[in-house]
C-alpha cells in the first residue's frame, strides 16, 4: 500500500540510528524512544515493528534492509554494516550492464569530452560494488554543480549528435531577449567548471558557436533533416583555455612568471597542454603557453593575484595591471 510521508520519515530515522556508529545498538524500547525523540511525536511499539518489517520485506519500498537483532550486542543492527537505505540498490546484472555502457562510451572518440564525468561515474560504481552503497560521502566526494539548469535538454542533444540530426533552436544570451528560431547542426557536448555547453554550427551563417545548456529556451529535433560532416573537437579547442573560441583569431604566446610558492602546484596541475617551462629558479616559474586570449585566461591570471606576473604579450600585462589598480582603488575608496 502507498506509504505516508510520516512513515517514510520514520524509515529514514531508523536508518540514521542504525548507521550511527557512535551509539550502541539499541534494543526495542531504546529504538522506540530514539525514533520518538527525533520524530517529535509518540508512536506505538506495533508501529515500530511494522516499520522494521516494511524496511525488511516490502517490494514496494525495495529496501530489503538487512535489519537483525544481534543477541551478542543486545540491539538492532544492519547485518551488512555498510548498508543504508540512502544508498542506491542496484542489482548485479544491472551493475554489469552499467559498467559495459561506461566502457563503450569511454572508448568512443567523438565523446572525449564525456571522459571525466564517465570516470566519476565509474568511481561511484566501484565504491558501490565494494561497499553496497552508492553514496559514500565520508570516503569519496566528487564535485557536483549546485543545480542542473538546462540538463533537461541533455539527452535530446546527446541523441541528436549521435544520429547527426539537425535541430530547430532558440537561445537566450545573458541580458538579452530570446532569439528567433534557427537551425543548427549539433557536434559536441562539452563540460567546463560544472556547466554544460553545446558546440554547433548555425545553418544561416555557417558559423560554429558554443551555447550554454542553461540558456537554451527551445530545442526540437528535425528527424528528417540530417548532416554528414564530422567535427574535430580536439583541433577546434586546441588553443582554448576553457570554453571560449574566437573564430579566425590567431593564438598568441603568453608568458607568465609564477611565484616560487605556486610553482609546484602549477607543475603538478598543468594550465594547458601547450605549457612549456622556460625557467624554474629562485625567481619563480617562467612558463610559455600558446592560447587564444580569452575571458577564462584573464580570470585564471586574476585568481593567482600577486602570485603571478604577465610578461607577454604587453597588452595583456597592461590589462591585468589596470584591473589590479582599479581593484585596489575600490578598497581605498
Amino acid at each position: 500500500m502507498p506509504r505516508t510521508k510520516n512513515a517514510l520519515s520514520r524509515y529514514y530515522i531508523i536508518d540514521e540510528i542504525l548507521c550511527d556508529r557512535r551509539i550502541a545498538p539499541p534494543g526495542k524500547l531504546e529504538l522506540l524512544h530514539l525514533v520518538q525523540r527525533k520524530l517529535g511525536i509518540r508512536i506505538s511499539e506495533r508501529t515500530l515493528a511494522q516499520d522494521i518489517r516494511d524496511m525488511q520485506e516490502s517490494e514496494e519500498l525495495g529496501y530489503f534492509a538487512p535489519i537483525i537483532y544481534d543477541r551478542h550486542k543486545s540491539g538492532y543492527v544492519y547485518e551488512d554494516e555498510h548498508y543504508s537505505i540512502r544508498g542506491l540498490n542496484i542489482k548485479d546484472e544491472h551493475l554489469n550492464i552499467l559498467m559495459v555502457a561506461i566502457h563503450q562510451l569511454s572508448g568512443m572518440p567523438n565523446l572525449k569530452e564525456l571522459q571525466q564525468p564517465l570516470e566519476q561515474l565509474k568511481r561511484v560504481v566501484m565504491v558501490g560494488s565494494k561497499t553496497g552503497k552508492y553514496e559514500y560521502p565520508h570516503v569519496v566526494q566528487m564535485e557536483t554543480p549546485p543545480d542542473a539548469s538546462g540538463m533537461e535538454h541533455f539527452e535530446q542533444l546527446f541523441n541528436a549528435i549521435l544520429n547527426k540530426q539537425k535541430l530547430r533552436f532558440r537561445y537566450c544570451k545573458f541580458g538579452q531577449e530570446e532569439s528567433a528560431a534557427y537551425v543548427i547542426r549539433p557536434y559536441l557536448l562539452r563540460e567546463y567548471k560544472n556547466r554544460w555547453y553545446l558546440v554547433a554550427r548555425r545553418e544561416d551563417n555557417n558559423l560554429v558557436r558554443i551555447y550554454g545548456l542553461d540558456r537554451i529556451s527551445f530545442c526540437h529535433v528535425l528527424s528528417r533533416e540530417s548532416f554528414h560532416e564530422d567535427f574535430d573537437a580536439e583541433q577546434y579547442f586546441r588553443y582554448a583555455l576553457g570554453i571560449t573560441v574566437v573564430d579566425d583569431e590567431i593564438p598568441v604566446q603568453v608568458e607568465l612568471l609564477f611565484s616560487r610558492k605556486d610553482a609546484h602546484y602549477i607543475l603538478s596541475n598543468k594550465i594547458h597542454h601547450s605549457q612549456e617551462v622556460i625557467s624554474h629558479n629562485e625567481h619563480g616559474l617562467h612558463l610559455s603557453l600558446i592560447l587564444h586570449p580569452s575571458y577564462e585566461l584573464k580570470m585564471l591570471i586574476r585568481g593567482y593575484g600577486p602570485g603571478v606576473c604577465v610578461l607577454k604579450p604587453e597588452w595583456l600585462a597592461q590589462k591585468i595591471r589596470q584591473d589590479a589598480l582599479e581593484t585596489a582603488a575600490r578598497y581605498e575608496s
